[in-house]
């Protein structure tokens, strides 16, 4: 007879520990899985009242969580006072009976939460040596003692708590170490927009006929990066590309840049070393963007290989160079320089049209005049080249029907 009760309490146990494993690697929160294996542990064992505890190592407390059979209890003045050498007290994941409680500090000095709760049965649990949590069993239902076969599965489920609980801590603390790094990326991101937008203000300010040169430049590049599906991160960077593209100017004499004249051979080629300039201060910046310096250095280029600082021809630039070079090029055209008044932006656009496979790529004056088109039509909520062209203009963008009849639903001129 007594050999089948222990035979069935043995099925039982293993039944209850399956229930349990299954609990700790359920998907519930961390409060809803701790419940019900709380749940768990007193029907195994009969126990009406029990605790849960997390260890907080910050605060040097096992802070209760989730609690059973305690009617009366103010369960946020829960909390169990442990030091190191209280921890160095306690058997790994071993369970103290009430009668051991005088003899061991820890339980000395937390008498008062021990007595509110009952306590027959603490059970720590480790995981690598370190404390992670513990339970409180009250007295069993009938007041029967706690056999040593059932301090056994205890120490087993001690085992089981202590991988939940430290995979609960773990994933906590990569939380909290994803959501810091989001932030600090987010500050560095601030900083850099700070400073670049500094930047930008400083070249433009050097000509006032350039007067937001720069953030237009930057924004036509975005917009047709986004038309050509580029990625976020390589549309911020042709965004900063923009932004910064004649940040060499700096260096250039304002006597040459303001010269309201035909510049002489030498002040052409001073005026043409910016983007050697440029490209000589940003290659000296780690940006978290990929190629800023040579976005800048070659935004002078020609897909016909006549363009400066390097001649490099079409298949030597990439799709962002010649983006930025018709970006910038349209911009000057719509916009007045020392030397000359602006173009009408019929004139504007007839002039990149004529440029077009010489000056200009192919592909990006087909997506660029297919973008205008369109924004013409209302197509594009966020229209970010009409929108600068009309503040430039002081009234709606109109086009002749030449050139409007000249760009079809696929951009082509």
């Amino acid at each position: 007879m007594a050999k089948k009760l222990h035979l069935k309490r043995l099925l039982f146990s293993i039944a209850a520990l399956a229930d349990l494993g299954q609990e700790a690697t359920s998907t519930k929160d961390l409060s809803e899985k701790m419940k019900a294996a709380l749940y768990i542990i007193t029907g195994m064992f009969s126990v009406p009242t029990a605790a849960l505890f997390v260890h907080n190592r910050q605060r040097g407390m096992l802070d209760l969580i989730v609690e059973k059979g305690y009617r009366e209890i103010n369960r946020e003045g829960i909390h169990l006072s442990v030091q190191a050498e209280h921890i160095k007290s306690f058997r790994m994941n071993d369970p103290h009976a009430a009668g051991e409680f005088p003899k061991i500090v820890f339980f000395k000095q937390n008498s008062v939460i021990f007595t509110k709760l009952q306590t027959k049965i603490f059970l720590p649990f480790f995981a690598k040596g370190e404390l992670i949590g513990a339970i409180s069993l009250g007295r069993k239902l009938g007041g029967a003692p706690y056999r040593q076969g059932e301090k056994n599965v205890l120490k087993v489920i001690a085992q089981q708590m202590a991988i939940t609980l430290s995979n609960a801590q773990l994933f906590r603390e990569l939380a909290r170490k994803a959501a810091e790094n989001r932030r600090l990326y987010r500050n560095m991101q601030r900083i850099y927009n700070d400073t670049i937008q500094a930047f930008a203000a400083a070249i433009d300010a050097k000509d006032g006929y350039t007067k937001d040169h720069s953030y237009r430049v930057a924004s036509y590049a975005v917009a047709i990066a986004k038309e050509l599906g580029w990625k976020k991160k390589d549309v911020e960077g042709i965004y900063v590309a923009g932004l910064l593209h004649d940040i060499g100017k700096i260096i250039i004499a304002t006597k040459v840049i303001k010269k309201g004249e035909k510049l002489s051979a030498v002040e052409l080629s001073e005026i043409q070393r910016h983007p050697r300039i440029s490209y000589d201060i940003l290659s000296k910046i780690k940006f978290p963007w990929k190629n800023i310096d040579n976005l800048v250095r070659h935004h002078h280029e020609r897909v016909d290989g006549k363009g400066y600082p390097d001649a490099l021809r079409s298949g030597e630039l990439s799709e962002g160079v010649k983006i930025l070079a018709l970006a910038d090029a349209f911009d000057a055209m719509t916009t007045d320089r020392p030397y000359r008044d602006k173009m009408s932006i019929d004139e504007a656009f007839r002039e990149v049209m004529k440029c077009c496979g010489t000056q200009f790529d192919d592909k990006i004056t087909k997506v660029f005049f297919g973008l205008i088109r369109r924004e013409l039509d209302g197509e594009v909520c966020d229209r970010q080249i009409l929108h600068h062209l009309e503040c430039n203009e002081a009234s709606p963008v109109a086009v002749s029907g030449f050139a409007y009849q000249q760009m079809d639903g696929s951009g082509n001129t």
